[in-house]
């Protein structure tokens, strides 16, 4: 948690710090019509990394960790609702693709990889900073629900699935970005990172591919955790 927050620090600081660098009062305003609606759209194109939390159950001398980074991307819509000049309310539903490795000990299969497509349903809330020329510093933060598609109710050995995930969670999101106001649109981009509040881990037995119940048993509990770096067109 001390990492993701000095990370936003740094990021409003040098984004505040290049905004004001910029600023000039005899400066052509770009696109002011887009804050002033009560309620625009737009799409989202992102990149992003998922993360497990892992704690191992202790319970074998099996282990469990994650340790390959697998960039995937993401896909959205922007519905934002103005609320006052300062703040507005975004749901940005979407489609997360991405994948996980996680590597295990004193297993007879060190390495395990899942895949998953989320639909993500955000409900968040912005804060802008003051406007200077054409760059608006920003924070945003809330809550979303996520639903894994690509969970499966059954093990699949012959595709080195051995573990299997729950359907749905619960995150919170925390992030901060800059919108640069272009012409005839608005392009914000955001680093925002989302942390599971559940045991995403399903470590009911597959009674159907008996066997396999070391690498479940090897973990006591898993968080999810996103990180994402968006490209808003609004």
């Amino acid at each position: 948690m001390k990492k993701i927050l000095l990370i936003l620090l740094c990021v409003i600081s040098m984004s505040s710090a290049f905004s004001q660098s910029r600023y000039n009062p005899e400066s052509i305003l770009n696109y002011q019509k887009v804050d002033q609606k009560w309620l625009h759209f737009g799409f989202t194109l992102a990149i992003n990394n998922m993360d497990f939390a892992l704690y191992n159950s202790g319970l074998s001398n099996a282990r469990a960790e994650q340790v390959v980074f697998s960039p995937g991307f993401s896909v959205g819509i922007v519905s934002d609702l103005r609320l006052h000049e300062n703040w507005s309310l975004r749901f940005l539903p979407g489609l997360e693709f991405g994948e996980r490795t996680i590597k295990y000990s004193n297993l007879p299969q060190d390495e395990v990889t899942v895949e998953s497509v989320l639909v993500n349903l955000p409900l968040l809330l912005k804060y802008r900073a003051r406007r200077l020329n054409n760059y608006r510093p920003y924070l945003i933060g809330g809550a979303s629900y996520k639903i894994d598609v690509q969970s499966q109710d059954a093990l699949d050995p012959d595709n080195n699935m051995l573990i299997r995930l729950n359907t749905t969670d619960f995150y919170l999101e925390l992030g901060a970005g800059v919108d640069f106001y272009l012409p005839y649109f608005k392009l914000a981009t955001e680093l925002k990172f989302a942390i599971g509040l559940r045991d995403i881990l399903n470590h009911k037995y597959d009674i159907e591919n008996p066997g396999y119940e070391g690498y479940t048993d090897a973990i006591r509990g898993m968080n999810s955790k996103i990180i994402t770096l968006s490209f808003h067109f609004e």
